[in-house]
């Protein structure tokens, strides 16, 4: 189980589009992943005793669809950033709103904006502009997989933490958190 939260965890990492300057600060998910190829992201993983460097970087584009050397695809669409499975944060960013993505028969989340504009610090540095969201899904025996994502604005994703939920007691699953980055400037948008 640890390998497929780990796995499900990493797949999230990724970028999207730059958000227009005009934007008011907070509103796109977009401000939360700048993307660009050749974007790349490094991050220490730990979970199950296990410690790993994990690498990320958006390798290709493909009708506004973003490619990242794992295989995963990303893009913003009227609903917000997206992954080949759900909305990973839904616009406008706004703390409490909430959103389910049903990933089949059986397995539904329920995703929430905990935080917005808040600062945060991992490895890679201190960020004052960030997005904290929370994913809850059912899991065997009565327990919740919970998933915590951080992403700060114009960085990508800085953390994702998961823990599996038995009544009130939380058990740490796996943590993501970056330790360096190379993004692309934010760029204007071209006008129409």
């Amino acid at each position: 189980m640890r390998g497929r939260l780990l796995g499900w965890s990493l797949a999230l990492v990724a970028c999207a589009h730059p958000p227009a300057p005009a934007e008011a600060p907070g509103t796109s998910p977009a401000r939360y992943f700048p993307l660009a190829v050749g974007n790349r992201w490094s991050y220490r993983a730990t979970g199950g005793g296990a410690e790993t460097v994990e690498q990320v970087e958006i390798r290709g584009v493909k009708d506004g669809q973003y490619q990242d050397n794992r295989g995963r695809t990303f893009w913003v669409s009227p609903d917000g950033l997206r992954d080949q499975s759900r909305v990973l944060l839904r616009g406008p960013v706004e703390a409490g709103r909430t959103w389910t993505v049903r990933l089949g028969p059986d397995a539904v989340e329920h995703w929430r904006i905990v935080s917005v504009a808040e600062p945060c610090s991992v490895p890679a540095g201190r960020f004052a502009d960030c997005v904290q969201v929370e994913s809850r899904t059912a899991a065997a025996g009565g327990a919740e997989l919970v998933n915590r994502i951080t992403f700060a604005a114009q960085v990508g994703i800085v953390q994702i933490r998961t823990a599996l939920l038995r009544g009130k007691t939380e058990t740490p699953q796996t943590d993501l958190v970056l330790t360096a980055y190379e993004v692309a400037p934010a760029r204007p948008r071209p006008s129409s």
